[in-house]
């Protein structure tokens, strides 16, 4: 499958969540529409997320540089606005224009964080060695493949600096129970028959969300090819039965490669 396929059917289907809750589609642990996410926890969430990153970047001994920081899937900037109290500059990029007026909003006080849209299969818009720090979090097991996935990890690395740190979490290939994903084999054709999100997710407790996993052998591989090197493979259970790594990856400085 190309790394485009299916880039249409995200761009909807994320509009789709940011229209009916979407706190709940970034962190889906608690019900669409229901009592769910205070707007504060929320938030503290994704400090707490950075902070544990950051801690880690530390044991590595990483010194990078602060000024810019990518967050990759940003929806609605839980992790972008956070990534700005520690780095001069913080953008958010994200395949839903309607998650990203939910971030705009909800991060209008925070000026030095900027969100764009990118319906693209790579990150074509940010030239090489543009970021310090890039990072990515429940957000590569719902693109389309694994070699979608693969192809925005070798990205990651591309537009990070010499000197950069990469941390993103995907999950392993999956067990044939959990690529089933019946909630989100039924959501597409109610929805293609005009039925309304909010009856799907609220009502139907249906949604659009795909699930897909990475061997850790492939994604060591996509890093090394792009000349960056796993430092940490820790592992991270997204959910009940889905296994996964949460890896940190280490861009040489210029002269290494020397």
């Amino acid at each position: 499958m190309r790394p485009d396929v299916g880039l249409g059917r995200q761009e909807r289907d994320w509009d789709d969540l940011a229209l009916v809750d979407p706190l709940w589609a970034i962190l889906s642990e608690t019900q669409p529409g229901g009592h769910g996410w205070q707007l504060d926890r929320f938030f503290e969430r994704g400090e707490s997320d950075v902070e544990s990153v950051l801690g880690v970047a530390r044991e590595l001994g990483w010194q990078g540089g602060i000024s810019s920081a990518l967050d990759f899937g940003c929806g609605v900037g839980r992790l972008t606005r956070a990534l700005a109290g520690h780095f001069e500059f913080s953008t958010g990029v994200d395949i839903s224009e309607r998650m990203l007026e939910h971030a705009e909003r909800l991060n209008a006080d925070c000026e030095n964080c900027r969100f764009l849209v990118n319906r693209s299969p790579d990150l074509g818009q940010f030239a090489d060695d543009t970021f310090d720090f890039v990072l990515s979090f429940v957000v590569l097991q719902h693109v389309a493949s694994a070699q979608a996935a693969l192809h925005y990890i070798s990205e990651f690395v591309r537009v990070a600096r010499p000197d950069g740190l990469v941390v993103f979490q995907v999950p392993s290939p999956l067990s044939a129970r959990s690529r089933l994903q019946l909630r989100r084999r039924a959501y597409g054709p109610l929805r293609a028959a005009r039925l309304p999100p909010d009856l799907l997710q609220r009502r139907l407790r249906l949604n659009p969300m795909r699930m897909i996993g990475v061997s850790e052998h492939d994604v060591r591989r996509a890093v090394e090819a792009g000349g960056g090197v796993v430092a940490r493979a820790d592992p991270d259970q997204l959910a009940p039965g889905i296994p996964g790594f949460r890896y940190f990856v280490l861009v040489p400085a210029a002269d290494a490669h020397g």
